[in-house]
């Protein structure tokens, strides 16, 4: 049973298959594809698209793509919002597909309607206490983390960008986590 439910949806680390998808043997690529495939279908499903069964394959491919590309930008680091970035790629580019049918009808499972409004409430609810725990910090903190994690940068482009030299930099980084870590630590375990 734990091997099983260490294998499905949200247990499992989607960054460590992107990585295995872009960069490993065969094998591991064929197995990366496969979860992701399943997760995108799964996705599918809640939407009832059955009756358009025939066109998962090239709706799964366009939401691949999308999904490879933000990943090689840097914008999937974690597993939670992989998955949810997933789920409304997904949604979108079947309603996209729904539109340039002329097919205006649309039902989702009640179930998932649900989920995604008690998740978008802790989203926003998360994103406030982040902002509000980031102009906690130092200014010197602050700019080094918007740089990095919210800016996308490297932290040679983000040294050079903030004109903080490297060292101080990821001194404020390690830092500022810290507190930020410290800050939230309520919200993100009632998350």
């Amino acid at each position: 049973m734990k091997e099983q439910r260490a294998e499905s949806g949200p247990y499992e680390d989607w960054g460590a298959i992107m990585e295995a998808l872009l960069r490993s043997d065969s094998v591991a690529k064929q197995t990366a594809f496969l979860k992701l495939n399943r997760l995108i279908s799964g996705f599918l499903a809640a939407l009832q698209a059955w009756d358009h069964r025939g066109e998962w394959e090239d709706l799964r491919q366009t939401v691949l793509m999308k999904l490879v590309k933000s990943f090689c930008r840097g914008q999937l680091r974690e597993s939670k919002a992989f998955v949810t970035y997933a789920r409304t790629i997904t949604r979108h580019e079947f309603y996209d597909f729904l539109k340039a049918r002329g097919d205006t009808t649309v039902v989702e499972s009640p179930e998932l309607e649900a989920e995604e409004a008690r998740e978008e409430t802790r989203e926003g609810e998360t994103a406030l206490a982040m902002r509000s725990a980031l102009h906690r910090l130092p200014e010197e903190q602050q700019r080094a983390i918007q740089a990095v994690y919210l800016d996308g940068r490297t932290y040679e482009e983000a040294a050079t960008a903030t004109g903080i030299p490297l060292g101080s930099l990821k001194r404020y980084l390690r830092l500022g986590l810290g507190q930020l870590r410290a800050q939230l630590a309520g919200v993100l375990q009632g998350g």
